[in-house]
């Protein structure tokens, strides 16, 4: 019965295609006498090939054929009904580097074999993906190989498709992918125009032969593909055709040049980036690339990277340096960008995002004021008490967004956060690890943790395994509150703990359940204070991890008294009003994300809105443009990524940037007046350790190339850090802080102790040298500890050398390895020096397997004689820094910016 459906369904399909289509089919007749198992192998110039040539083939085809049909198409509503009628084979998106799309695409091989050993029959496209050019290109696909070799009773069927290549359903118009729902849209409302019936017809010839298994290039892979290229492409290249719509109207007839794709602009590509890339695709290759394979416009896929190599190269190089992107990688260029934190997504962008109509919503224009009529500032003492009132006190007005959640009123916010934190509380730990990104499900969950009683641990996983299972074995964590597409995307793996997945979580909770406290949130707003568990402004509101000079990072517990007193500071320094909106993206993990983009804005009633990739520079000057935020926190990096890719006035809503984590380069101030001229680029400086704020530029008196004055509860002092006498002005010492914003201690830590005595009093030692002016602004003049920062991140020399200490431990003749680096002006430079005949790739395949990655890496491994000693013995890391400063180009020693 199936099958005589199926047979109905394409011939009306058939039907309704000769509306447009004139359709001429060679070698139909070989068709007729095939049995199962049948592998028909087409070319795709088009998303309206695979209706016109399954219509076609069940004129003569007697075995039901199922087409495999990536997920993307699949799951379109108006198609899932048809997809389900014509038992099309569902393929999960394979394109975005994942660890779970890596370990499917091998499960989908060994599926469809399955499949046709027990006698079914499939239509499967070679590429993978629509034909990009005039020619079709395979590369080195594995899916139809793999499955041709392993049955060897299937029948292969080729069909190649001449016709479509410049129709409204390819790439050649545009050189990208074509909206599907939208080319369905512009077809009807051709056909509509034309009345049905009066449409220009296009030819199209559709070519079919049944292959002997012996003409199969089955050898290897390589030539298994190119076999079928050569048949795909033997009278090609097409000439891209546009065929018109009307007889009455409209451009006419004829051929035109197909469209390019954008290309990488290799000279924003640090050459040192593209050095490493290549070295890692050499790897994988297990060959060296000729000089005309090290072109940015190579195909991964022609020089041997099939779909699942390719997959696993952008991953290890996400993995190494740090960035990570939702664009696939195609060629070599696009692995130089992602690499470099530069590659754009190359997937439909489809239409600009509004603006969600409630996140304007209590604002007033003009007077500063929201509903309430207040300026920002704290209701309570405590993080619980302190969300849980300026949630209740205008509830209806916007609270927090992102694309994915889009925007939560306060009440909601604070209804989701309850329904989470009861879930929370059947943890049986007090200590619980958060691991999200920036994102409208972070605010959530620390809330949520609150409220349920908890302490929220948050776990950086760029820090890799090894660093997140030490801070879950100091702290006691055993679940780690996250997400699957993270934990999915990242690969790792937590010794010791078990994550709780948010997407399960959401799952427990009931319609029901939720709409009984949404209604209290309206009936009985006053009742969610009462459930507000008690707290201490002197016990640990939260638990952040540092990365400092040792192997291994070192645990910050601040309490509610520190990160309030911390807000304080901040909003007398920012001066907002209830118009402000503020843009948040750092990592939650990170004290300036923690405190700048989670706990102000939601605590002191500034509308928010997250984006969960600071490295997506296109994806956060669209949302800038949309959303129109006047506050940013970030760090000159990320902010001069922003910058750099803004066009047009996309950035003109920005009043206030706040950087902190490192120097602002004068050229960011520069393309900041440019590019968002009317915003104040205020610079601070901060440690973890101090919630993180200690010092900013303040609005009226904003002085570049200083760290600022202290915030209002910090007092410090500046002394010789051997003598430890204080300076005088001017002179540059060591910096002491002390306030209410500074930590009491690490958590469970038996190094020595962080605070000093000084005056009569306990100072925390920063660790820091600094000078001041007549006005109290500090300058950064440098660090006494042997770390820098890259990218806002803390880098920790010895963590990097540690490995290779213990894998090349000194021997009689000295040191066998060192690890010495400088902070410039362009970024940064860690160079591993070593006595063994040690490769880039192989250095790094060190570093990835001890657990680390993106900022934690190097830049260059040089090849020496012997370490230089100095006389007791000890690594000589000055003569070392000298040679790195040689192999930077810098002449003297830099002086970045230490900030949050």
């Amino acid at each position: 019965m199936r099958a005589v459906v199926e047979k109905i369904f394409w011939f009306v399909v058939r039907l309704i295609l000769r509306l447009r289509y004139r359709v001429r089919v060679d070698g139909l007749e070989q068709l007729r006498t095939l049995k199962g198992p049948v592998l028909v192998l087409p070319n795709h110039p088009g998303y309206i090939d695979p209706p016109t040539v399954l219509s076609h083939l069940y004129r003569a085809i007697h075995v039901p054929l199922r087409p495999l049909v990536y997920s993307g198409t699949y799951r379109v509503p108006f198609l899932l009904p048809l997809m389900k009628l014509i038992r099309a084979f569902e393929v999960p998106d394979l394109s975005a580097q994942s660890q779970s799309a890596a370990a499917q695409a091998q499960q989908l091989i060994d599926t469809v074999v399955e499949g046709i050993d027990e006698g079914n029959s499939f239509i499967i496209y070679p590429s993978g993906r629509l034909q990009r050019t005039n020619l079709e290109k395979i590369g080195s696909n594995r899916l139809v190989y793999e499955v041709v070799t392993r049955c060897p009773t299937v029948t292969v069927v080729l069909v190649r498709t001449r016709g479509l290549w410049g129709s409204l359903w390819g790439c050649a118009r545009t050189g990208q992918t074509p909206d599907l729902t939208y080319s369905v849209l512009e077809a009807l409302g051709w056909l509509f125009g034309g009345l049905f019936f009066f449409l220009p017809k296009r030819n199209v010839h559709l070519h079919i032969e049944t292959q002997d298994r012996d003409s199969l290039l089955t050898e290897s892979r390589e030539a298994f593909n190119r076999g079928l290229e050569d048949w795909f492409n033997k009278d090609a290249p097409e000439v891209p055709l546009f065929i018109r719509y009307s007889w009455l109207f409209g451009p006419s007839e004829g051929s035109y040049q197909s469209a390019a794709t954008k290309g990488i602009d290799v000279d924003t590509i640090t050459p040192k980036t593209i050095e490493q890339v290549n070295e890692l695709v050499a790897s994988f290759l297990k060959r060296d690339l000729s000089d005309h394979e090290r072109l940015a416009e190579t195909k991964l896929e022609e020089i041997g990277l099939d779909s699942l190599d390719r997959m696993e190269l952008a991953l290890r190089i996400e993995q190494q340096f740090g960035f990570q992107s939702d664009a696939v990688v195609e060629t070599l260029g696009s692995l130089w960008a992602l690499a470099d934190g530069k590659l754009v997504s190359n997937r439909p962008s489809g239409k600009k995002d509004a603006v969600p109509k409630n996140w304007f919503s209590g604002v007033v224009p003009g007077i500063g004021q929201n509903a309430a009529g207040k300026s920002p500032w704290l209701l309570d003492d405590t993080v619980a008490a302190a969300f849980v009132r300026r949630m209740i006190e205008t509830p209806g007005v916007a609270a927090t967004g992102d694309p994915m959640s889009g925007v939560l009123s306060r009440r909601r916010l604070l209804v989701a956060a309850t329904l989470m934190a009861r879930r929370f509380a059947k943890i049986p730990e007090k200590h619980v690890g958060v691991m999200l990104p920036a994102s409208v499900a972070a605010d959530i969950v620390f809330y949520a943790m609150h409220l349920a009683g908890k302490i929220p641990v948050m776990m950086n996983w760029t820090t890799g395994p090894s660093g997140l299972a030490h801070g879950i074995q100091v702290t006691g964590v055993r679940t780690v509150v996250s997400s699957s597409r993270l934990v999915d995307r990242l690969g790792i793996t937590i010794e010791g703990a078990e994550y709780v997945f948010l997407e399960d979580v959401k799952k427990s909770i009931k319609k029901i359940e939720a709409l009984g406290v949404l209604t209290r949130a309206y009936a009985r707003p006053s009742s969610f204070l009462h459930a507000v568990p008690h707290q201490n402004e002197r016990d640990p509101a939260v638990f952040l991890f540092t990365s400092g000079s040792e192997s291994t990072p070192k645990t910050v517990p601040l309490t509610h008294l520190n990160l309030l007193t911390n807000i304080h500071d901040s909003l007398a320094v920012l001066e907002p009003d209830h118009t402000d909106s503020l843009l948040g993206f750092l990592p939650p993990f990170h004290s300036f994300g923690l405190t700048g983009n989670i706990l102000l804005p939601q605590l002191s009633g500034i509308r928010s809105v997250r984006y969960a990739d600071p490295t997506d520079a296109p994806g956060l000057v669209r949302l800038i443009s949309t959303y129109k935020p006047s506050l940013l926190f970030t760090t000159p990096t990320f902010l001069g990524y922003i910058l750099s890719n803004a066009t047009g006035d996309e950035l003109q809503s920005l009043r206030k940037i706040i950087t902190g984590a490192e120097a602002c380069p004068e050229t960011t101030h520069e393309l900041c007046a440019q590019k968002a001229s009317k915003a104040i680029i205020l610079e601070g400086y901060g440690i973890t350790e101090c919630s993180p704020v200690v010092a900013a530029n303040r609005i009226d008196k904003n002085k570049h190339g200083s760290i600022g004055k202290l915030v209002g509860h910090v007092d410090a002092r500046v002394v010789n850090h051997e003598t430890m006498k204080q300076v005088e002005r001017g002179q540059t010492g060591m910096l002491l802080v002390r306030g209410d914003s500074i930590f009491d201690g690490y958590h469970a830590f038996d190094g020595p102790s962080p605070f000093v005595e000084f005056e009569g009093q306990q100072w925390y030692r920063t660790g820091d040298l600094v000078s001041a002016d007549g006005d109290g602004y500090f300058q950064f003049q440098g660090r006494l500890k042997r770390f820098l920062k890259a990218g806002g991140e803390m880098v920790s020399l010895p963590a990097l050398e540690a490995p290779f200490q213990k894998k090349f431990p000194a021997d009689q003749n000295g040191p066998r390895v060192a690890v010495e680096g400088i902070e410039t002006p362009g970024g940064r430079m860690i160079v591993l020096f070593t006595t063994e005949e040690l490769a880039f790739r192989e250095a790094a395949d060190v570093l990835l397997e001890s657990g680390m990655r993106g900022v934690m890496r190097f830049d260059a491994v040089q090849k020496v004689e012997s370490i230089p000693v100095l006389g007791t013995g000890k690594t000589d890391y000055k003569a070392l820094r000298r040679q790195v400063e040689v192999m930077s180009g810098e002449n003297m020693d830099p002086k970045p910016t230490e900030a949050v």
